[in-house]
């Protein structure tokens, strides 16, 4: 019986009734019109009078669809039942025209996706058909007639056809089909075939749901293995990745194989997933359809990555706007990232709540809390409990009240993680973690507990993790919380900035482990004599703060870390430490890969700039875990060289100053002159001493003790065969290593890095050097462009060949520069910048030019200081994605330091106009 508030809502409120009875209708018109169109064309195609019509129409009415159903459209979930409906109509009205006589014998079904009703506009179309075991004879007839029309309407269509017991066997034996019929819906046809194929079925399912369910979990944990194990990838698989609709889809098939019914058709629903979770659910799956739908459209095709040339047309669609601080396409993956995390959250706490059901069947005694878990660094017992072998509260209301606890239970979580969490203590935490105030942070308690999460647990990123998912972490410190599902849109990252920050930490607990000591002794030994590691552990927690203030300000970001700290307990001296360090995260790298770490000058500016031991120490700690995670390419043995030697002057000069840092460079080049002579000892004492004489300071300062060796072999063997120029390539750690031996001349740089960007190659650094008595000693440092690993072989071959003939003479004919098919770099701005300093070095001015890379920039650049008559003593090429910063070091013909105001600007109009000229290539 109705009550009164019941009819009157009904009669106050009729627009939905009439828009459901106007879509009815337009549906009905719409499927009568298609089959009067498949009716003329079967007749049509059965005179002899046209062939492939049918397929012609249906392709007509598929294309139709698609633009009809997106068009007004931003819900992905809307279009995603109006695909599904079209879809019934097309393959209704087909099946009335081609097999209405059979429509006893045969059931269509719909399986998979769209099965759900769930399709995007280039989706799978899976079809069930249902047949009786008589009805065999005549099924290939049937088939065709349906099955050919519908390939030839361009759907990709896949298909199986089973009599009703057959079907059910097929499922026990194969998981893929089993989950796939377990959303399969009668579109057409018998349906007592369809029922007897359903019931059967279900028994089927009823005594399988432990085999199922665990079936589910292995392969979601096998494909996000194969998808990188992470949801932050910041060009994520919208279907396949981790928190993305394969995940949904896993979560809906085993509440559904479980409990026999969608999430929130059944009453079961409220075991596993509350009021909030199940709203939470729905906005994550409308989100991510609406993602993937409108992905779809734009490519043309079923394409499930969310790539970058793709992300602004998907903001777009989906109504978001750049702002001050983010541009749209930013938006739209934070928005994406923070959804995913959600997915996450929820697959949990759904796996956590139907194992305790489970387990609820299989009575047993209440197990104690280990001891380990009794006491932590705050005061009293802790509010914990052991229920259905999970981590709990003892008391969810008093855990509301006192929000240590909660930083009880991610403390007792890093102790013991394999106690798994109860889904009712995280969602406790993600309800009240809003409710995190400036009280809280400024808690000594929950501060000493945090402290222990850093320093104390197992697998310290794995519980940062939870709590960043819960939200707890990012209310706790809101400048991590800024950047949680946030990217740097660009090549360089391979992770969100909060991912990034995560697998930093990681890395510093294998290196604080004795697990990184053959790659980084250094760092290793730093972190293990380290007398608080806290310390350590916040600034790499810290170190992308800049990211959360105005202009990315290193001024405020120190004050913004330094107040963080504070906060949680750090001494002033501390405090300061992790705030220089997290503003200056970035200037050991740069300085490592921008300047010559052969001058005194250079290493001493750093030095002064950092000014302390304990600072170092935590520079390069930050450095190593940064470059270890940020990029595909961002640490190699030419990083590692490039860190140490600078981390190691650098000490010197902090040391001892001038004097000290003077010494270290003298006993470097004693080194390296005494290891090249060991290196020659089967030459005579005259050819050691010629060679020797050839080298300037800068040389042996430069270039380590192979390079030497290398370019004393080919010098030799070059002026026996009265050669003028030599080349000589090898593979190293991935890259091809070419030292070119020629006669100096103006413009060689230039001509050796356009014949490098000819045969295809990237350089990844380079050192130009000059002999006494004025060969030059170019040292080559080479890539791919795609950063594929180079072996040798064929390709040092193309290298050689390219090299040798523009070190003979100036090629005639200009490099080809053309990007190559899948260089995605000039889909990005990069606002070119040139930068001169006159005090970076005592024998040259340092020009540091900044815009997108392509092809030849390199070429280009120094074709552009060459044409002006500069001198190039040294580059340093730095790649960061699709932003390259050339550093030069340029000098006067006569070898001196360019300091005129007019030279100085020629240079900056004229590299200026090389950085913009190819900026369209």
């Amino acid at each position: 019986m109705r009550s009164d508030t019941d009819v009157r809502a009904v009669k106050t409120d009729p627009a939905p009734q009439r828009k459901a009875i106007s879509a009815s209708r337009s549906g009905r018109d719409m499927k009568a019109a298609l089959k009067q169109k498949i009716t003329a064309a079967v007749a049509a195609e059965r005179a002899g009078q046209a062939h492939g019509v049918v397929g012609k129409a249906l392709k007509a009415a598929v294309d139709d669809l698609r633009t009809e159903t997106i068009r007004g459209r931003t819900r992905g979930d809307r279009i995603a039942r109006g695909l599904s409906e079209g879809v019934d109509r097309l393959v209704l009205a087909l099946f009335e025209v081609v097999a209405k006589d059979v429509r006893s014998d045969i059931a269509l079904c719909a399986v998979g996706g769209y099965g759900r009703r769930q399709l995007a506009p280039y989706s799978d179309v899976d079809l069930l058909f249902l047949y009786r075991p008589d009805f065999e004879e005549r099924l290939g007839e049937t088939l065709n007639a349906l099955l050919y029309p519908l390939w030839d309407s361009g759907l990709k269509l896949g298909y199986a056809a089973h009599t009703p017991k057959s079907a059910v066997a097929f499922a026990k034996e194969d998981m893929t089909g089993r989950t796939a019929y377990l959303d399969a819906r009668l579109v057409c046809g018998a349906r007592d075939v369809f029922d007897a194929f359903v019931g059967g079925y279900d028994k089927l399912r009823q005594r399988s749901k432990t085999q199922f369910v665990a079936a589910k979990l292995r392969e979601q944990d096998d494909r996000q293995a194969r998808f990188f194990e992470t949801r932050y990838l910041v060009e994520p698989d919208v279907k396949e990745g981790k928190g993305g609709l394969r995940d949904l889809q896993t979560i809906g098939w085993i509440y559904k194989y479980v409990y026999g019914g969608d999430i929130g058709s059944t009453a079961a629903i409220d075991k596993v997933l509350d009021k909030n979770e199940r709203l939470a659910l729905a906005k994550t799956e409308k989100f991510l359809w609406s993602v993937r739908a409108h992905l779809h459209d734009l490519r043309g095709r079923a394409d499930e990555k969310l790539t970058f040339d793709i992300q602004p047309q998907v903001a777009a669609r989906l109504g978001y706007a750049d702002r001050a601080d983010m541009s749209a396409p930013e938006r739209l993956m934070k928005h994406y990232f923070v959804n995913t995390v959600e997915v996450g959250r929820l697959t949990r706490i759904l796996c956590a709540r139907l194992e305790e059901e489970r387990a609820k069947r299989q009575p047993r005694l209440p197990k104690a809390l280990p001891r380990a878990l009794q006491k932590d660094e705050a005061p009293g017992k802790p509010n914990l409990r052991i229920r259905g072998g999970r981590l709990d509260f003892a008391s969810a209301a008093r855990a509301r009240r006192r929000p240590s606890d909660f930083f009880r239970l991610f403390r007792a979580y890093g102790k013991k993680p394999k106690i798994d969490f109860h889904p009712d203590a995280l969602a406790v935490v993600s309800e009240e973690a809003a409710q995190v105030t400036s009280e809280v942070r400024k808690d000594p308690v929950a501060a000493a507990l945090f402290r222990g999460v850093l320093t104390g647990s197992k697998d310290p990123m794995r519980v940062l993790r939870v709590m960043t998912e819960t939200g707890l972490l990012g209310k706790y410190i809101p400048a991590f919380g800024s950047i949680v599902g946030r990217i740097d849109y660009g090549l360089y990252r391979r992770f969100t900035l909060d991912e990034h920050v995560l697998r930093c930490v990681a890395m510093l607990r294998r290196i604080e482990s004795g697990l990184e000591n053959d790659a980084h002794p250094i760092t290793t030994r730093i972190v293990q004599q380290s007398e608080n590691s806290f310390l350590i552990y916040l600034a790499v927690l810290l170190h992308e703060s800049v990211w959360t203030v105005k202009n990315r300000s290193a001024i405020l970001c120190e004050k913004l870390v330094v107040r963080i700290c504070r906060r949680l307990g750090l001494a002033r001296d501390e405090a300061a430490l992790i705030g220089w360090a997290a503003a200056q995260h970035l200037t050991m790298i740069r300085v490592a890969e921008r300047r010559d770490l052969a001058e005194s000058r250079a290493v001493a500016a750093f030095a002064k700039g950092v000014g302390t031991r304990a600072r170092l120490d935590l520079m390069l700690t930050l450095s190593v875990c940064h470059l270890r995670v940020v990029g595909h390419r961002s640490w190699d043995d030419v990083t590692r060289r490039q860190l140490t030697e600078l981390y190691e002057a650098a000490g010197a000069w902090i040391d001892g100053g001038d004097e000290a840092l003077d010494e270290r460079f003298l006993r470097r080049m004693a080194g390296v002159r005494k290891e090249t002579l060991t290196r020659l000892a089967d030459w005579s004492e005259e050819e050691r001493s010629a060679v020797l004489s050839r080298l300037t300071d800068a040389m042996l300062g430069s270039a380590g003790p192979d390079a030497i060796v290398r370019f004393a072999h080919l010098a030799r063997a070059a002026e026996a065969d009265q050669a003028r120029s030599a080349v000589t390539v090898m593979p190293r750690d991935g890259d091809l290593e070419a030292i070119v031996y020629a006669d100096d001349r103006s413009g060689l740089l230039a001509d050796l890095a356009g014949a490098v960007a000819s045969a295809g190659f990237s350089v990844r650094s380079v050192q130009a050097l000059t002999t006494r008595d004025g060969k030059t000693l170019d040292i080559f440092s080479i890539q791919s462009p795609d950063g594929t690993p180079l072996k040798g072989g064929e390709e040092a071959q193309r290298l050689h060949s390219v090299l040798l003939a523009s070190a003979e003479a100036p090629p005639q004919v200009e490099p080809s520069l053309r990007r190559r098919l899948g260089d995605r770099r000039g889909i990005f701005n990069v606002a070119p910048v040139i930068r001169i300093e006159l005090s970076a070095s005592d024998e040259a001015t340092v020009v540091e030019a900044e815009g997108l890379d392509r092809p030849g920039l390199l070429y280009d650049l120094a074709s552009a200081l060459s044409e002006l008559g500069v001198v190039i003593a040294s580059a340093h090429v730095a790649t960061y994605g699709e932003r390259a910063v050339d550093a030069f070091y340029v000098q006067t013909p006569d070898r001196g330091k360019i300091v005129d105001p007019g030279a100085l600007a020629r240079i900056e109009i004229r590299l200026m106009d090389a950085l913009c000229a190819g900026s369209e290539t």
